[in-house]
Order: structure tokens, then C-alpha cells, then sequence
């Protein structure tokens, strides 16, 4: 089924290179040579280094014929298996993308089914987007162990409807594999191993009675549950395809097993088989399988590698758009085939990090992933900062000065920075770029040298700011400027230092902190809590704090009248690490020996006061210290700054921790929530999470992955946390919500030392939550937007000036690219493809060998528009909207042909087949439909809908 079955610490001394084509080289010379033989491929990131890298001219033209032929099947067909419970669905696509991308390109095809097995739980967003991108059929495994021994029970299969709003439109038929895995057993159900055995006692005993007995007791039980079909993927710990074929040739042999149609078949002869059975399948609807147990809870989180893969992301997503806006207007000195170039390879490291195997990764697999999302980002920084360079914005001295982008972004607002060394420092230059399709006011925070500071807008008037101490450099300064762009645009500021004459003459320049210092509160002053409060306040929060403690006490509300008891403090959880346990914590396991409880001894607090926002930093201390900081913003009144009043955003730095310790952050409120709480799955839908108590890992098995967002809520108030990363989440008390950031464990176990997977992680790990709190109406109209606005915040590049620097005098703010507040453009990019977008002819160069002579069209945009808000979960949001994308993108150029496309691009939705299966219960729609029928679609560039992906070709002058 892939090329790394058991991750890539499995990989063979020669390297990787030398494994991948082990696999690929035998697989195609053996089904060359074997007519009767199958073989199934699924990540195209290995596959592709072996075709790029490795495959000559001949096996090349011999896998084009066993595709042609159908016994080489690629499923599922992205570049890797994305891990389901802490990827975001932008990920999700990417990765899909890049995989079908490559398939239709090289081989014209679409794959029909999906493979979806290595992944630690289920979500209700995978069977809409495969919908989406086409698929027929849906093949999972790893689901909590109590609801597969039910479902063994009963049925394995099912219709799954994961989306509310499209329910019917996009559902997909699902099969679960008897066992977590590939059908291993289990001591509760020894049949379910029969296969395994029966492997075994072919491949090395050829005790063929025996051998009967298993496959009779395995295919009772599947065939009871499969309508009579069975299915037994094999090939699990084959490396090759010798040790693939060979004993199953030899089973087939057997007269004892011939009429059992023991053959190598293909997903597609399965779902074949039972698609033609014609029997009424259960619908399971909007209910996913998180999270997962067997046994215990799986886990996987680093937390580093997962905020880097998401600011990575983030960063992709405003260079695609900035790219497709000024790639579409001349330019003088850009090459587009490097800009490109840059885009690709940081689509290539996003996509290899979304497996759940980037988790529990040894330090060099780990530090490979960093190293390529680091270039990838560099790559990309490097470009947005020669676009706006080439635009001429800026008039420099002569010379091009050198760009280079920090190794991380500012955690504070995180923006991307972009430094260019030029002569003569007097000040810098810095270009705000806005990647979403709304006007946004918010904060941004470039970094000044010096802390008297002169800031200029592109037009040369004042702009107010506030400076205080970096928290990341000591000797520099963070320079919070509050800013309104609107979509797909940017901003320019000069930041100079403040000279003697403009200090002599009041010129307006950057305001200075003000600041409170509170002394240590050791956490025994808890009993005397509530007594001296202090407060900080904007037009939308009064938040109080309470000087016995330094701990936040309650926030009032000013739409509801309504103050909230609200109090966060850093625990942890121990684990067991004694290998005499039953459960021992380790990559895999989240076993902690009892409840979580305090481990700071005091708390400090500092309040710094300006005329932007209020900050209130406070260090938990304890060995070593854990900081949070928390600000709450004074924006503009009105709806232009809403989302920028309705938020207190608080950064974390937590790490290292003591061994066997995992660090959370509890907020404790006196909301009566019934310990019900609801969390996304990945940043595309809300799921109800009632709490369960069970006989063991109770704990454990009430947290969820929290990609982007959760909220606990009374009938009055709705407390929401929103996070630019995944964490785990759960509430173990009414009013509660904890946030799982971040672990340290010593791993014993000889597996863990064997491959270096101990997981002792002594990082500082450090993201950014913002807090809503307000009726359910108000934190229901704001949250999915301040969402998404979190995820994807302005990017700031920087470069230094020199004294002679001046900005352009002629410069004119760009036309916004704008939709109304309920649709996100998800995606806006320039794939890259060389095919012809007419399937006919795209065959016949294929056929001819013409198909990699094609040239990249830079006009050929692929366009994602996502509707944020779930049917009836807003009065009006939630409605359809019409959109003229000929008046809203024309400043990107002309539109002269539009097509609705399959979810990752390569299809037309009309061209797509998708099987229609029958229900047990119920109305239904037969597989995918447009929007708006097909004559009405086509005939204008309007589009109402939910979810829609466009495929655009525009024309410039």
C-alpha cells in the first residue's frame, strides 16, 4: 500500500532512495512479467521521486501500460495520507491538490477511491471533501475500539453525510476495516487475525488444512458484515514485490482455497463487487470517529513541528495570492518560472507534514521537515519581497540589496519579516500585505532599532503608534501599528528614528508604555482572591484582574451586561513512565497517573499601558518559567474594527518542562455547561463533544484535537477560544476548558530508544489564543471570520533605508479584491499545470509523448470559494450568496473562461461519475450537482454556493 509502512524510521541503511526503489522497480517489473497481478499505490511524494529521480524511459512507458491496463490502481492519490484529527482543511486540499495534480498531468486519470487507513481517527470532514474531489468510495480503519467491536457486530459499512449544509450532495459510501491496521488480530476477536495467519502458514509451514480452517472462520465472519464480500488487503511488511506475490500465488494454487476467488483484485473490484449487491445501506450522519482509542488514546503532537507547519502554511497561502494578483499584470524584472519555483517547493513541505507519522518522528526525520519548510519559506518570502521590489515602491540606491526572512515569525502578531541589508541604515521600510478578500483592522508589529521613533504612511503623513521592549530580541523594539487594508492589498510605512529637531518640535511620534509592576503572589494567596482588583478596558471588554493573585478574576461584557467569572492558570498532568504500568505514556499514549494540578509556586505581573492596546504580562513561576501575555486592543469603532475590539489575544511561552510532564491551560469560568464541548474538525466544522465517563482513561478519552477553534457556553454566554494551531482540548469540569500545549516524556521502552522517538522535547513552544466571550449571537456572527483572521494575518516584510531613501510620490492604492463577510476566498493560486484543459486532447499528447513539452500557463488560476457559516447556523449569514467574480476580481484582469472543477482542480464537476448508493432510510440526491444548473453556471461569472472550487483563465492587457 506505500512505500513507508511503519514511518520513516523503517527506512533500509542504502536510504530512502535506494527503499523507494526497491518498491517501484520490482512492483512494475513484476506485474510486467505477471499478468494476474494487482498493486495499489497511494503517496505520490515517493512515487514521484522515483519517477523524477529514478525510473528510466522504459519503466516509465511500462507503468503507463499497467495504468492503462488497470492492474496498477492509484487511491486516494494525494501526495501523502494526511492525518485527519490535527490538519487543517487548507492542508488537507493542498496535499490533495499536488497529488491529483501530478496523476491527471503524467497519466490523464482521476483516482475513484480513497485509502484512508493510517490516519489516528476519522473526521466528518474527510467524506465531504473526498466527495468533492470525485471519489466513489471510502476506506478507513483506525476508529475507537468499542464502536468497531459494535459495528463488527453489525455492519462495516455504511453512507457517511459528514456536512450538515451539502448532507446527500456530497455524501460517501465508507468501509472500516475489520481491525485497526491492515485486519490484524485482536484476543477479543481471533478470527479477525485469520488472515494474517494464514499469510504466515502459506509463506513458511504450507500446512494447507490449517490453512482452510482460518480462511472458512475469517470469511464467516467478514463475509456476515460485507454483504458477502470480503476484503483483505495484504502487503503490509512487503518491501518488494516478491515477497508481495509470492505466497498468494501460491495459495491460489491450492485446490482448497481456488473456489474461494482468493484474487489480487483492485479497490475498484471490490467496491465493484458490493456496489453491484444493490443493498440499503445505514446513513451515518455529521458524526465523526474522534477521538481514537484502542485500548488507550493515540496521541501525537509536537507541538513545534505542528505551529511551524501552520505558519508555514499561512505563509503559502499570501504568497499564492500575491503571486496570482501581480503575475497577471506586467512585470520588468520577475522571472515567473522562479517565482513559481518558490511556490512549489513550500507546497511540497506543507504537504509532507500533514501525515500523522510528522508527530512521532526521531530528531533527523523531524529536523528533514524543518529544514524544508525553513527553504520553502524562505523561498516564498524572497518572492513577495521581489514582487513588491520589482513594483517599484521603493527607490534605493544602486545595487540590489540581498533579502532574507527571519527563522521564524514574530510569535506577537506573527508577522513573516523580510530584512534587506542596504547601506547607510537610517531607519526601514516596511510593506503590510493583507491575504484574505475583507477589509481587516488589526495590529501589526515590525521592529525598530531604536525606541523614539517617526512613522510615515506611503502618503507621508503620521501614523499613531505605540512602541514597547521585543520580546524575542532585548536590544530591539516592537512598533504595534494599528492598520485598515483591505483585500488582497497593502500598506507601506517608514519607520525613521526620531531626530533632535522633530523631538524640539512635539512631532508626532510613536507613544511609549506605560507601566505597572506587581510583585510575586504565591498561589497560597488564592484563599484571599477577589478582594483588590485591577482592571484594563476597551469598547468591548472590562477585564479584572485580581493584585492578591495576579490572576485574571471575571471579564464584563459590555452587549450583554454580563460579567463572567473567568480564571486561567498553567497545570500539568504527570505520566506514568514506569514500565510496570498498564499504560505507559509515550508517542502514542496520553496516560497521565491522576488529574492535573498547579506547579507554579507564584505569579508576577506587569501591566503596560498605551494608546493601542493595554498588555498585561505574567510569568508563572516555577522551574523554569512559564509566561503568558494578554492584550487587549482600542480599535476603531464601528464594524471596521469589531473583530479587533472582541478579542483579548493571549501568547503563551511554555517549555522546557520536567520529565514525564505535559503542560495545559485550564480557563475556568461559572458558566453551567454540563461538561459539553464543542470543537472544529479541522477549521471546517463544528462538532458537539458531550463528556463520557468510562472505566478506564477517562481523561484521556475525553480530549479532542482543536485545529482552530472551541467553545464551552451557557443559555447566556458563549466562551470561545480560537487558535492559530492545533492543540488538544477538553473540558473535565462544567465551565471548564483546558488546552493541552505542550510534553516532555523519557520514553524507557526498547522500540522508543531502538529509533530515537523518545520525545525529549525540551523546547520553549509558544502560539497565540484569542478569546471571545458574548452572547452566542454576537460570538457566533464574529468567530468564524476571527477564525480565519487568525490563521491568516498580514504579512510584514522589512528592509533598511538609507538616509538618500524616499518613497515613490506617484503611488495609488491598489483596487480590493472584496467578498461579502460570510464567504472566504480559500484558495487563489497559479498551479502550474502544462496540460491541456481540453481532456480529449490532453489523451492524445500523452499518447504522442507530448505532454511535458507544454509550457506553464500563467493564466490558468484555480480559485476555492469556501461559505463559512453551516446551514441554520445564522439567521442570514448562513444563506447562499451570489457572487459576480467579473466585477469582484476585476482588478486581477479579464475573466474569459470559468469552469466548476472537482475539489482539487483537475476535473470538470460535469465530467465526474460518482456512484449513487442506496439508503435504508430517507430522501437522497444522487451524487454531485452544481450549484446552479450547468446553462446558468456557464453562461455568467455568478456563483451561488457553499462550497464550489472554479478553475478560471484570465486575459490581461
Amino acid at each position: 500500500p506505500g512505500p513507508l509502512p511503519w514511518g520513516p524510521w523503517a527506512v533500509p541503511d542504502p536510504g530512502t532512495q535506494a527503499y523507494v526503489t526497491t518498491v517501484y522497480t520490482s512492483v512494475v517489473e513484476d506485474l510486467t512479467r505477471n499478468k494476474q497481478h494487482r498493486f495499489i499505490i497511494v503517496d505520490q511524494e515517493f512515487f514521484r521521486l522515483w519517477w523524477d529521480g529514478v525510473a528510466s524511459a522504459k519503466q516509465k512507458v511500462q507503468v503507463h501500460e499497467l495504468v492503462a491496463q488497470r492492474r496498477l490502481e492509484f487511491v486516494l492519490g494525494g501526495q501523502v495520507m494526511h492525518d485527519e484529527a490535527v490538519t487543517h482543511v487548507d492542508d488537507q486540499i493542498l496535499q490533495l491538490t499536488e497529488g491529483h495534480g501530478f496523476l491527471y498531468e503524467t497519466f490523464g486519470i482521476q483516482p475513484q477511491f480513497s485509502w484512508q487507513v493510517y490516519s489516528f481517527g476519522a473526521s466528518t470532514t474527510t467524506p465531504t471533501l473526498f466527495a468533492l474531489a470525485g471519489f466513489s468510495g471510502h476506506i478507513i480503519s483506525r476508529i475507537d475500539y468499542d464502536l468497531k467491536v459494535t459495528m463488527q457486530q453489525k455492519q462495516m459499512q455504511f453512507v457517511w453525510r459528514g456536512s450538515k449544509s451539502l448532507m446527500a450532495q456530497q455524501e460517501t459510501f465508507t468501509h472500516d476495516l475489520d481491525e485497526n491496521g491492515y485486519c490484524l488480530g485482536t484476543e477479543k476477536h481471533p478470527e479477525h487475525r485469520a488472515w494474517e495467519l494464514v499469510w504466515e502458514l502459506v509463506a513458511h509451514q504450507g500446512e494447507w488444512e490449517r490453512v482452510e480452517e482460518e480462511l472458512t472462520l475469517f470469511s464467516l465472519g467478514s463475509a456476515s458484515r460485507s454483504a458477502g464480500c470480503c476484503f483483505w488487503p495484504t502487503g503490509l511488511q512487503c518491501f518488494s514485490a516478491i515477497c508481495q506475490h509470492g505466497p498468494s500465488d501460491e495459495l491460489h494454487q491450492q485446490p482448497h482455497t481456488q473456489d474461494r476467488c482468493l484474487l489480487g483484485v483492485r479497490h475498484t473490484d471490490y467496491f465493484q463487487a458490493i456496489h453491484s449487491t444493490h443493498i440499503s445501506w445505514h446513513i451515518r450522519n455529521h458524526h465523526n470517529f474522534l477521538p481514537y482509542s484502542s485500548g488507550v488514546w493515540l496521541w501525537r503532537l509536537r507541538s513545534g513541528l505542528k505551529g511551524l507547519a501552520r505558519r508555514a502554511s499561512a505563509l503559502l497561502y499570501a504568497g499564492e495570492s500575491m503571486f496570482t494578483r501581480f503575475m497577471l499584470a506586467p512585470h520588468r524584472f520577475l522571472d515567473q518560472a522562479w517565482g513559481l519555483q518558490q511556490l512549489q517547493k513550500l507546497r511540497w513541505a506543507v504537504s509532507e507534514v500533514t501525515p500523522h507519522l510528522s508527530g512521532l518522528t526521531p530528531p533527523k526525520v523531524r529536523d528533514m521537515f524543518v529544514e524544508h519548510l525553513g527553504a520553502g519559506m524562505q523561498g516564498v518570502c524572497k518572492l513577495m519581497a521581489s514582487i513588491i521590489q520589482d513594483r517599484s515602491l521603493v527607490l534605493s540606491g544602486p545595487g540590489s540589496p540581498a533579502c532574507f526572512p527571519c527563522s521564524e515569525g514574530h510569535p506577537d502578531v506573527w508577522s513573516v519579516r523580510c530584512l534587506c541589508a542596504g547601506p547607510e541604515p537610517g531607519g526601514h521600510f516596511a510593506m503590510v500585505y493583507h491575504p484574505l478578500a475583507w477589509t481587516v483592522t488589526t495590529i501589526v508589529t515590525p521592529t525598530a532599532d531604536f525606541p523614539e521613533v517617526n512613522l510615515t504612511d506611503e502618503t507621508g503623513n503620521p501614523v499613531p503608534a505605540q512602541v514597547q521592549n521585543s520580546k524575542e530580541t532585548p536590544s530591539a523594539y516592537d512598533l504595534l501599528v494599528l492598520t485598515t487594508i483591505p483585500g488582497f492589498s497593502y500598506r507601506h510605512y517608514v519607520i525613521r528614528p526620531m531626530r533632535r529637531a522633530q523631538k524640539d518640535t512635539q512631532e508626532t511620534g510613536a507613544s511609549v508604555d506605560s507601566t505597572k509592576q506587581f510583585g510575586r503572589r504565591p498561589r497560597t494567596n488564592r484563599r484571599q482572591a477577589g478582594r483588590r482588583p485591577v482592571h484594563m478596558e476597551n469598547d468591548c471588554y472590562t477585564v479584572y484582574l485580581d493584585k492578591d493573585t495576579n490572576l485574571m478574576h471575571s471579564i464584563w461584557e459590555r452587549q450583554s451586561n454580563r460579567t463572567i467569572q473567568v480564571t486561567q492558570e498553567f497545570m500539568e498532568y504527570h505520566d506514568n513512565s514506569d514500565e510496570g504500568q498498564i499504560s505507559i505514556s509515550n508517542n502514542y499514549v496520553f496516560a497521565p497517573n491522576g488529574t492535573s494540578k498547579p506547579v507554579w509556586a507564584a505569579v508576577e505581573m506587569e501591566i503596560l499601558e498605551g494608546q493601542l492596546l493595554t498588555e498585561i504580562q505574567r510569568c508563572f513561576y516555577r522551574d523554569p518559567t512559564y509566561t503568558i501575555y494578554s492584550q487587549l486592543a482600542r480599535g476603531p469603532p464601528g464594524a471596521d474594527g469589531e473583530l479587533l475590539c472582541h478579542r483579548i489575544e493571549q501568547e503563551y511561552r511554555v517549555g522546557p518542562l520536567e520529565l514525564n510532564h505535559e503542560a495545559i491551560w485550564r480557563t475556568s469560568t461559572h458558566l453551567n455547561t454540563a461538561q459539553v464541548l464543542y470543537s472544529d474538525n479541522n477549521g471546517y466544522q463544528m462538532q458537539r463533544r458531550a463528556y463520557k465517563q468510562y472505566m478506564v482513561n477517562t481523561i484521556t478519552r475525553n480530549y479532542y484535537p482543536m485545529t482552530q477553534s472551541a467553545f464551552i457556553q451557557d443559555r447566556q454566554s458563549r466562551l470561545v477560544l480560537l487558535s492559530e494551531q492545533v492543540h488538544g482540548v477538553s473540558s473535565q469540569g462544567s465551565g471548564q476548558m483546558e488546552d493541552f500545549f505542550h510534553r516532555q516524556l523519557l520514553i524507557k521502552q526498547q522500540w522508543a530508544l531502538s529509533v530515537n522517538v523518545t520525545l525529549n522535547d525540551t523546547s520553549v513552544v509558544h502560539s497565540v489564543l484569542w478569546l471571545l466571550l458574548g452572547p452566542s449571537t454576537l460570538t457566533r456572527d464574529l468567530g468564524q471570520r476571527s477564525g480565519v483572521a487568525l490563521q491568516h494575518r498580514p504579512v510584514v516584510l522589512i528592509r533598511e533605508l538609507s538616509e538618500t531613501t524616499r518613497v515613490h510620490p506617484d503611488f495609488q492604492q491598489q483596487e480590493a479584491v472584496m467578498l461579502p463577510p460570510s464567504l472566504h476566498l480559500q484558495i487563489l493560486s497559479i498551479p502550474g499545470w502544462t496540460y491541456n484543459l481540453n481532456h480529449t486532447k490532453h489523451l492524445q499528447n500523452l499518447q504522442k509523448g507530448e505532454a511535458g513539452q507544454a509550457k506553464v500557463d500563467f493564466c490558468r488560476v484555480l480559485l476555492w470559494l469556501h461559505h463559512l457559516y453551516e446551514k441554520g447556523q445564522h439567521p442570514v449569514l448562513s444563506q447562499p450568496v451570489m457572487v459576480n467574480l467579473q466585477s469582484v476580481l476585476w482588478s486581477l484582469g479579464s475573466v474569459v473562461s470559468m469552469e466548476e472543477c472537482s475539489l482539487t482542480g483537475t476535473w470538470d464537476v460535469g465530467t465526474l461519475q460518482r456512484w449513487s448508493w442506496k439508503i435504508q432510510d430517507g430522501p437522497r440526491l444522487v451524487g454531485i450537482s452544481p450549484a446552479l444548473p450547468s446553462s446558468s453556471f456557464f453562461s455568467d461569472p455568478f456563483i451561488s454556493s457553499l462550497s464550489t472550487t472554479q478553475r478560471i483563465v484570465w486575459v490581461h492587457e
